[in-house]
């Protein structure tokens, strides 16, 4: 086999981070890492490699402050991958729908999913799993009320869902950023596309008007000064480098 996939899950505060990698190539790419790299840069070494070649965060994140620009510093990277509209500061390698990495047979495809942000992309690797951010989690999708209009947000999304990723096979096993849902938290650490068309209850609502009734009740606080997360996380201001 010649591609190495690893989910690297963070337990005290339910975000994953993902190593996918080639054993052709000896490139390694690190998608969605923390503040705290040297987490996933031990489960790279464990899997056999000492350096990253990509970083890739899916979307500027609200929750936690990324490590990817720690990661390009670290190693020397050219740039962070991110979606052309980021609207980050740094140096960005600016990918935009349908775009592909490859590491020798190891295929990576950027899918574009707005929504839970304008930037939000989904990669889907060697055709079989699919990293889904913050777009698509166990039993739930990502919220939308962290910048902009909230209908328009939420149009995105349920466009997003199913006229992107739920067109593809129903075998395609699901990887969030976050293990659980945005309503409820659980224990799921992945699903399949077709697990999440039968108990996912956000993909079962039959209209926009539906899913944002859906989008807007009963969701849980806002993550505490989401705001200033997202300046760092822009490079706006200044984050420490480990």
């Amino acid at each position: 086999m010649t591609s190495v996939f690893k989910q690297i899950n963070r337990a005290d505060s339910g975000c994953v981070s993902y190593m996918v990698a080639s054993t052709e190539t000896d490139e390694c790419v690190i998608v969605d890492p923390l503040l705290d790299i040297e987490t996933v840069l031990n489960e790279a070494r464990t899997a056999g490699f000492d350096r990253i070649t990509h970083v890739i965060d899916t979307h500027t994140h609200a929750d936690h402050i990324s490590g990817v620009r720690n990661i390009a510093k670290t190693f020397g990277l050219a740039g962070v991958y991110m979606h052309l509209s980021s609207g980050s500061s740094f140096k960005t390698i600016p990918m935009q729908d349908g775009d592909v990495m490859r590491l020798g047979s190891t295929r990576l495809q950027f899918i574009h999913t707005p929504g839970h942000t304008h930037d939000h992309v989904c990669i889907l690797v060697n055709d079989s799993k699919l990293l889904t951010g913050d777009t698509l989690l166990i039993g739930d999708v990502g919220r939308i009320d962290l910048g902009g209009d909230q209908r328009k947000n939420s149009d995105m999304l349920y466009e997003s869902l199913h006229n992107q990723l739920l067109k593809l096979d129903d075998n395609v096993e699901v990887f969030p950023t976050h293990v659980g849902a945005a309503h409820h938290i659980g224990s799921s650490k992945s699903s399949t596309l077709a697990g999440e068309k039968a108990g996912n209850p956000a993909l079962r609502l039959e209209n926009k008007d539906e899913f944002f009734k859906y989008m807007t009740e009963d969701w849980p606080p806002k993550p505490p000064d989401y705001q200033n997360i997202v300046r760092l996380n822009r490079g706006q201001i200044s984050i420490p480098m480990t």
